[in-house]
């Protein structure tokens, strides 16, 4: 059995990346496995008794603010003890690998002025850029998961190689039952984004290839008017098809750049009321 391991710090964020990690986890019959790591400040080192001490009080803080999820989800929570210079990224790349996970989870801070700043340099990038397991973000808007039986994932297609990176790089996490899956593709009228129907198609086809035969495919061609439509038409998709989180292909720099017609995955990530999954382009 597979797992979703959870970065869990104790924050509101976190705590909600670990609900829908767990919401996850039940649809594809995954564990949940939270990690806590427990960084060095310099005064534990010159004493590391007092350190080993507010270590553990942390630990125990943490436990005890996420009994309740963690007893909800089944899961276990291990707590990592950084040396002095050691990245929390690192840490939680090691901690999943370790645990053979299918998914790594964090949540992202919920102010989004301090989010944004934060992020760009933030423990997600440095998973990302270290790493190709999925990650799921729950972003400074997103809501608790509402189970309404069996997963759907709305697929962001800005293109045809991270469509096919998002089916590659999720296949083993959605592979132990269905997953119901909608590639989105949302074109500029009048501008190179706009796709025709028969590519578009080939695009889905080559997806529904590269999942498991289990999953349910199907695809959406939209058009906008305008570049700044774009982020709430994917809003309003999620939200026709019931979405239980959006996912992307991408990678930490091009997180920087403008994506989707002016928008940012950023910005999606801000606004959006369901989690991110990325995925790092193949």
């Amino acid at each position: 059995m597979a797992r979703v391991v959870v970065g869990l710090d104790g924050s509101p964020q976190s705590l909600l990346a670990l609900q829908h990690a767990s919401t996850f986890a039940a649809a594809f019959e995954h564990e949940v496995v939270a990690i806590h790591v427990a960084e060095t400040v310099a005064a534990e080192t010159i004493s590391p008794g007092s350190g080993r001490i507010r270590a553990a009080q942390d630990a125990a803080r943490i436990h005890g603010t996420a009994k309740a999820a963690l007893g909800t989800a089944n899961a276990r929570m291990r707590t990592i003890h950084l040396g002095v210079g050691e990245r929390v990224g690192r840490a939680l790349v090691q901690a999943a690998a370790e645990e053979g996970a299918a998914m790594l989870a964090l949540g992202t801070s919920s102010s989004v002025r301090r989010w944004r700043r934060t992020l760009l340099g933030s423990t997600a990038l440095d998973v990302l850029a270290r790493d190709h397991l999925p990650l799921l973000l729950a972003g400074p808007a997103t809501r608790p998961p509402v189970d309404a039986g069996g997963y759907r994932i709305l697929f962001l297609s800005d293109d045809a190689v991270g469509a096919a990176s998002l089916a590659r790089l999720l296949h083993a996490a959605v592979a132990a039952a269905e997953a119901t899956v909608t590639v989105l593709h949302v074109g500029v009228d009048g501008e190179s984004s706009a796709l025709d129907p028969f590519t578009f198609n080939h695009r889905v086809d080559r997806v529904r290839g590269l999942l498991s035969p289990n999953d349910t495919v199907t695809g959406r061609l939209e058009h906008v008017a305008d570049r700044g439509d774009v982020l709430a038409k994917v809003l309003s998709v999620a939200v026709e098809t019931r979405a239980d989180a959006l996912a992307l292909a991408t990678s930490s720099h091009r997180l920087k750049r403008r994506l989707w017609g002016g928008s940012t995955a950023l910005s999606l990530l801000a606004h959006s009321p369901l989690p991110l999954i990325v995925v790092s382009r193949l």
